[in-house]
């Protein structure tokens, strides 16, 4: 299944392929339709000439508050899809578990500068959901990481 995403940083890069597998999906974890506000928070990143006096001001760029209008269509799979709809990129999941409120998953995704892997920890109920993202892969400079904390709430209806 291919899906258009839009990218939290648009640092990996235009649609996801979302791979089958032994993954695990809780049914009690599957998000409610509705308006959601979503905060994404860079928490630090190193990235290839990168001046450290500049990381304060692109965690300061890079971090955001949004809504978001999910409906039943898009909520039909659960955090799998969610997670995904932050990348740009060609990625296909190498691991993922959405249950007993855990969220935990591997995403590859083939971007610009080649492969970057994401790995997803949090946790998730039908109405909220809380992940840290650490990203590494080559930043277009070299080999870098970033890491990201992504808190969802849902607000009520659209």
């Amino acid at each position: 299944m291919k899906i258009g995403m839009k990218g939290a940083l648009g640092c990996v890069g235009a649609s996801v392929s979302i791979a089958a597998g032994a993954q695990a999906i809780d049914e009690s974890m599957k998000p409610q339709p509705g308006k959601y506000n979503s905060d994404l928070t860079l928490i630090d990143a190193d990235i290839p000439g990168l001046p450290k006096q500049m990381l304060g001001m692109i965690k300061k760029r890079m971090s955001r508050s949004t809504e978001i209008c999910l409906t039943a269509e898009e909520v039909e799979e659960g955090y799998k899809q969610a997670l995904a709809r932050t990348q740009d990129g060609d990625c296909t999941y190498e691991r993922f578990s959405a249950s007993g409120g855990v969220i935990d998953a591997v995403m590859i995704c083939d971007g610009p500068t080649g492969p970057m892997t994401m790995t997803m920890n949090g946790t998730g109920t039908t109405t909220q959901s809380d992940v840290t993202m650490n990203v590494e892969g080559d930043m277009g400079g070299g080999q870098g990481s970033m890491t990201m904390r992504v808190v969802q709430k849902r607000l009520g209806d659209c």
